[in-house]
């Protein structure tokens, strides 16, 4: 059901039943519905660039002297918890650690950082992040033992994570509308002063600048502010499509997508899915040009998308590489039809280490001389029942000297309950053999009275049901 069509319909006041009967029974709600209406003094009027800037330095030094006090030589082994059981060779433990002393850092701030929305501090919110954003470059961590790519890095992605986190609570929180203003203000002041110029920067804080825009009801006010700043909208083009579409400039919406869509992922996703809705030809130009681009990048957003009717050349090209990557025989027969053989010997090439799927495919083209050749060829244990079985009703004989071929060597030259797994199936499969009941109950009987003696065998075979 759509939310936003069911909730625009609806009598405000059955949504204000709903709201007096949730609030009163959710201690979260409550003090965000006292924050909201200002009746709690924890609300912080008044914050101006000074206040921005000492929240950010006091940030800054209290993450970055956490995150240096971790040791990565000698981490904090008394609370490490391992991630899995079994054997973890000693750089990764001690990588494991490490992330998990830094984890927790992380985990303490987001949870301050979760008070703020309750506190109506957007203000300070965003002052916070900054001073983590610095923290995690300036912090100055030894790594000698080599357990981290770059400990930079990760310390960013904490902060990313972080940034989603509290984007996902504010989507679900109120907030004032001047304090989302002052907000902005202060943040794009900052970039100006401390980060002139830097692409890069703002970068990192557009998904927070996004959910405090969806909170405003004045979109074109938080617009004059971005703009007025100076900012290079180049460098926050989410959020520059975000208010154009909020504030109703479509005009000013489509340019900007068109502007930024090369250098941006969800832009460019935003500017196909309007023309997918709104003028086919461009969106056909635009899927074209993305994927010849990349395609690894678009094949799964586009193939939701793209049809025969649409444009049946970028159709074949699109589902081609989507087979490829899912190895699902569906997807294949959906777009069979419409293959030449050119197109289906492609696909084999980009499937050609996948024998198990490669066999499928020549199986559902009727090819199966070439699944012959597969089989006389080297298949591993692993692919050889699901590459032999579309030939047990085509190749009957073929497929019994294979099987019992290959169950003997194997026997041959392997040990281990594995191996007997796979012969068990194999002989599993070769009593639907056509025609070699017989033959097939005296290769069992060979099997199992092997010498030397293997119960392990004699145990996958009872438990295949070849034997009582």
């Amino acid at each position: 059901m759509d939310f936003e069509k069911t909730y625009n319909n609806t009598p405000e006041h059955k949504k204000l039943r709903f709201l007096d009967a949730i609030i009163k029974h959710n201690d979260q709600l409550k003090k965000e519905f006292l924050a909201f209406t200002g009746s709690t003094k924890q609300v912080i009027d008044g914050l101006g660039y000074s206040d921005f800037t000492r929240i950010v330095s006091d940030t800054l030094l209290l993450l970055q002297k956490q995150f240096e006090a971790v040791d990565t030589e000698d981490p904090d082994w008394e609370n490490y918890h391992p991630p899995y059981s079994g054997y973890i060779p000693d750089y990764e433990a001690y990588q494991y650690a490490s992330e998990q002393e830094f984890d927790a850092i992380a985990d303490a701030f987001a949870a301050k950082a979760l008070d703020k929305i309750i506190e109506q501090n957007p203000v300070e919110l965003l002052a916070m992040f900054t001073g983590f954003y610095e923290a995690t470059q300036n912090a100055e961590i030894e790594d000698d033992t080599g357990a981290f790519d770059d400990v930079n890095d990760y310390l960013l992605g904490l902060h990313a994570n972080a940034v989603a986190k509290v984007v996902d609570k504010i989507k679900l929180s109120a907030l004032f509308e001047n304090e989302i203003g002052t907000a902005f203000q202060l943040f794009f002041q900052y970039c100006n002063e401390e980060y002139p110029g830097n692409p890069y920067f703002p970068a990192h804080f557009e998904p927070l600048l996004i959910a405090f825009a969806d909170k405003t009801e004045n979109p074109a006010k938080l617009l004059e502010i971005f703009t007025g700043a100076g900012i290079e909208q180049s460098t926050l083009p989410q959020l520059t499509l975000f208010l154009n579409k909020t504030s109703g400039n479509s005009e000013a919406w489509l340019q900007s997508a068109l502007d930024f869509y090369k250098h941006s992922e969800p832009v460019a996703r935003d500017l196909l899915k309007y023309y997918f809705e709104t003028n086919q030809p461009a969106f056909i130009a635009l899927a074209r040009e993305l994927f010849e681009e990349n395609e690894p990048k678009w094949v799964d957003f586009l193939q939701e998308y793209v049809s025969p009717q649409l444009d049946k050349e970028l159709f074949v090209r699109v589902y081609l590489k989507f087979v490829a990557k899912t190895l699902h025989i569906d997807d294949y027969l959906f777009v069979q039809q419409y293959l030449s053989k050119a197109d289906v010997d492609q696909l084999l090439r980009d499937v050609q280490f996948y024998g198990s799927f490669k066999a499928k495919i020549l199986e559902a083209e009727h090819r199966y001389d070439e699944i012959k050749q597969m089989i006389e060829g080297r298949v591993s244990q692993r692919d050889f029942a699901d590459i032999i079985q579309p030939l047990i009703k085509v190749y009957p004989d073929f497929c019994f000297k294979h099987i019992k071929m290959n169950a003997i060597s194997t026997l041959e030259t392997e040990r281990g309950r594995s191996h007997y797994e796979q012969i068990a199936r194999w002989l599993k499969l070769a009593q639907e053999i056509p025609g070699f009941n017989s033959d097939v109950l005296l290769l069992i009987q060979q099997l199992y009275t092997h010498k030397p003696n293997l119960p392990a065998l004699k145990d996958e075979m009872r438990k295949a049901g070849l034997v009582k």
